[in-house]
């Protein structure tokens, strides 16, 4: 037996199996194994590599990896070092899970960012927004004043996407800059389309729109446009939402405009506009020659 216990030899050890330095007992509780290799204080804190331990655990080393995780073939699976936790899982370059709650990511004592509850990553915020109109965006970053809140940053002049929109049918839209500008492209290759043909009454839809002046609720400051459901009567692809709408708390799901889509209508109306001036010209030139 590796160690033998009994009221004749009290404890003894089998040289080969069991060797220690050091004071294993005491009455106020220490253990002492090899002058702090391990380490056991009074109240229970344990300390591995030094002999102040200040949490239940403590592990202390001159190197980068203060505890590893092996497998029984002695390859490394796990470690928790001095830049963080860093997994070995073949299918994992790190893995982090809470069973409850979320994980909240902190520098010097200040929370900075969390992965809530529900998988939502908030950064600069500690519960997630929503006002009904997006639902509960997964990823939510909150500015401050004279910053951005969130920046995109190309690594070249040259032109390139640097953000995608993406959905089952594949990329549907992209912001992409250059040396100087910023694009921001929605699909409208041919290839996408079919049955495709001229606009026509653009001229009757443009005297139908109810351009308008108005002043935000939120801070009482000036606008012009259009109203949501009145541009939809006209031009239905130009809004979202519906009008009146509410989400299951009864928060308003604000309709929203995408002008973009007006141009074609005002192009198709300013073509229409000009064949009318042209055989309107040529008949006043006809009788002016009369």
């Amino acid at each position: 037996m590796p160690i033998i216990l009994d009221g004749t030899a009290g404890i003894a050890n089998n040289a080969t199996d069991i060797s220690y330095t050091g004071t294993l007992t005491g009455s106020t509780g220490v253990v002492n194994i090899g002058s702090g290799q391990v380490y056991k204080d009074a109240s229970g804190n344990v300390g591995i590599g030094t002999s102040s331990p200040d949490s239940r655990l403590t592990v202390q080393s001159g190197g980068d990896a203060q505890l590893t995780l092996k497998n029984t073939s002695g390859t490394t699976r796990a470690y928790i070092g001095t830049a963080g936790i860093f997994s070995s899982v073949p299918t994992d370059a790190l893995r982090i899970r809470a069973e409850v709650g979320g994980i909240v990511f902190g520098i010097a004592g200040s929370e900075t960012a969390r992965i809530d509850a529900s998988g939502n990553l908030l950064v600069g915020r500690t519960t997630a927004y929503s006002d009904g109109t997006l639902g509960i965006p997964l990823f939510q970053v909150k500015g401050v004043v004279g910053a951005a809140a969130a920046a995109f940053i190309a690594t070249t002049t040259g032109a390139i996407s640097i953000i995608g929109f993406v959905n089952p049918n594949g990329t549907v839209g992209s912001i992409s800059v250059n040396g100087t500008s910023t694009a921001y492209s929605t699909s409208s290759d041919y290839r996408l389309k079919n049955t495709i043909a001229p606009i026509t009454g653009a001229l009757a839809k443009v005297a139908a729109l109810k351009p308008v002046t108005y002043k935000w609720n939120a801070d009482g400051s000036d606008g012009e446009g259009f109203i949501a459901h009145e541009l939809a009567e006209v031009c239905p692809h130009a809004v979202t939402g519906e009008k009146d709408a509410v989400d299951a708390d009864g928060k308003p799901k604000y309709q929203g405009i995408d002008v973009s889509f007006l141009v074609a209508t005002l192009t198709a109306a300013i073509q229409e506009q000009q064949a009318l001036i042209q055989s309107l010209a040529q008949r006043i030139s006809a009788l002016e020659a009369k």
